[in-house]
C-alpha cells in the first residue's frame, strides 16, 4: 500500500518515475548501517542541514520552513546486514513516514564516533522527483572509523568516503545533477564548512540552468561588519564547471576573530563571456593572513605563474590542485593563456589530462579523482607557454 501511495504522490505532482520504480523502497531513501559494534548496541545517526532545504509542495520544490527537515536522527541496533536492501533510513518529508529529510546540504555523523563525518549535497530536483532511483545506503565501519556509500544491491565495502569530505548525491548515483527545479536555488546555494586547519571551505552546487564553463569565487575582507553591498569584492579563484568548492587558505575561522570575510560565487560561460548573477553572500569571522602584501579590498595583482601543492596530500581518492595564471600586475589584461595540466605516474606515463584549454589570468582550482588508480607516487605538471612546473603527490588507499 505504501508503494502505491509513493507512486500516486509523484504522478499527481507530475514528476516522472523511471522504469525501475518497482525497486524503490517507499519509506526511505537515505539508509544507514554500522559495523563493528555489539549485537545489541544502540547507535544514533544524525543529519544536520547547513543552509536551505527544499521540500515538495503543490508540485514544486520550495524552501522548507519545517524544522524537522533541517535536523533529524534515527537509531540502529547492532550490526547491519550487508546483504539486505532494507535498512533504517530517512524519508522525504512529503512522503509522510519519519524520520525525515529533504533536498539539502547535510552534515552526516553518528553517536559512536561523532568526530567522523561527511557532508552530503542532496540538492537535486531530479533526485527528489525520482527521475532516477533515489535509494542508497551509507555504512559506517566503526573499527576503521570510515563511512562508505553503496547502491542497494551492493555489498560492503562499497565506496569509501574521506572524513570531512563533500559527497554529492548525483555522483553517488552516477547521474547528472539538475538544480533548475529548486526554488531560488542560486540565491541560496552558497554554504561554508570548516576544512582542515580551520580554513573556510566555500561550497556551492551546479547552476544547471546557466550551463557554465567555470565558476568564479569572490571575496571581500573587512575589520568591521559591513553590509556586503558597500564592499569591494575581488576575484580570488576560478574553478572548472565540475568543481563546486574552494578552500580559502588565507583565512582561519575563529582565532582572534579580527576580520570578517564575505564570499559569493558567479557562474561564467566562456563561449559568450557571460556571467550569472551573484549567489547569496556568506560571512565568516576569523584571522586573515594574505599570501602576499595586499590592501584588503583591492583587486589582486597576479605577477607570476604558480603551481601550488595539491591538498590534501596524501589523499584518497580526491585532491584539489590550484594554480595561478598571471596578468603581469595589470588587472586589465584579458588575453588568454594556453594551459595544460597533466597527471603522470611514477614511471612517467600519462594517466590523466585535467586541463587543456585557453584560460584567462586568475586563480584556478581543479579536482583530481584517483578512484581508479592504485596507491603510489604521482606527479602533476603545469605547462603554460615556456613555463613548466611539476609537483609530487601521494595517493594512499
Amino acid at each position: 500500500m505504501k508503494l502505491v501511495n509513493f507512486v500516486i504522490i509523484f504522478i499527481l505532482f507530475s514528476f516522472p518515475l523511471f522504469s525501475q520504480s518497482s525497486n524503490l523502497i517507499p519509506t526511505m531513501q537515505f539508509m544507514h548501517g554500522i559495523l563493528g559494534v555489539e549485537d545489541d548496541e544502540v547507535v544514533t545517526h544524525y543529519i544536520h542541514a547547513i543552509g536551505s532545504v527544499w521540500e515538495l509542495s503543490n508540485g514544486n520544490f520550495v524552501i522548507s520552513s519545517n524544522p524537522i527537515v533541517y535536523e533529524d536522527s534515527l537509531v540502529t541496533i547492532g550490526n547491519a546486514d550487508t546483504t539486505s536492501e532494507d535498512w533504517p533510513g530517512f524519508n522525504f518529508v512529503w512522503l509522510n513516514d519519519p524520520p525525515y529529510w529533504g533536498l539539502g546540504f547535510y552534515k552526516v555523523f553518528n553517536s559512536k564516533q561523532p568526530d567522523k563525518y561527511f557532508y552530503l549535497d542532496a540538492r537535486d530536483s531530479d533526485f527528489g522527483g525520482a527521475v532516477y532511483n533515489p535509494d542508497f545506503k551509507v555504512l559506517f565501519d566503526n573499527s576503521e572509523g570510515i563511512f562508505h556509500h553503496m547502491e542497494l544491491a551492493s555489498e560492503y565495502p562499497g565506496i569509501e568516503m574521506e572524513n570531512g569530505s563533500v559527497v554529492r548525491i548525483w555522483d553517488i548515483k552516477g547521474e547528472t545533477a539538475n538544480t533548475s527545479g529548486l526554488q531560488n536555488y542560486w540565491s541560496h546555494v552558497l554554504v561554508c564548512i570548516e576544512a582542515s586547519s580551520h580554513h573556510p571551505k566555500i561550497v556551492w552546487g551546479p547552476y544547471t540552468s546557466f550551463a557554465p564553463t567555470h565558476y568564479k569565487v569572490y571575496r571581500a575582507v573587512s575589520k568591521t561588519p559591513i553590509n556586503p553591498r558597500f564592499l569591494n569584492f575581488s576575484l580570488i579563484a576560478t574553478t572548472d564547471a565540475n568543481t563546486y568548492e574552494y578552500t580559502d587558505r588565507e583565512f582561519v575561522i575563529g582565532g582572534g576573530m579580527k576580520f570578517y570575510a564575505y564570499y559569493y560565487v558567479k557562474a561564467y560561460k566562456s563561449s559568450n563571456n557571460s556571467y550569472s548573477s551573484a549567489s547569496n553572500t556568506i560571512t565568516v569571522t576569523g584571522d586573515f593572513t594574505p599570501f602576499k602584501p595586499d590592501i584588503v579590498g583591492e583587486s589582486e595583482l597576479l605577477t607570476d605563474f604558480q603551481l601550488q601543492q595539491n591538498y590534501p596530500n596524501p589523499f584518497n581518492p580526491t585532491t584539489t590542485i590550484t594554480y595561478v595564471l598571471p596578468n603581469g600586475g595589470d588587472t586589465n589584461i584579458a588575453s588568454q593563456i594556453n594551459v595544460k595540466l597533466t597527471i603522470y605516474d611514477a614511471l612517467g606515463r600519462k594517466v590523466a589530462t585535467l586541463v587543456n584549454s585557453k584560460q584567462d589570468p586568475g586563480n584556478y582550482s581543479v579536482k583530481f579523482n584517483a578512484s581508479k588508480l592504485g596507491s603510489g607516487v604521482y606527479f602533476y605538471t603545469l605547462r603554460c607557454g615556456n613555463f613548466v612546473q611539476t609537483r609530487k603527490m601521494i595517493l594512499m588507499k
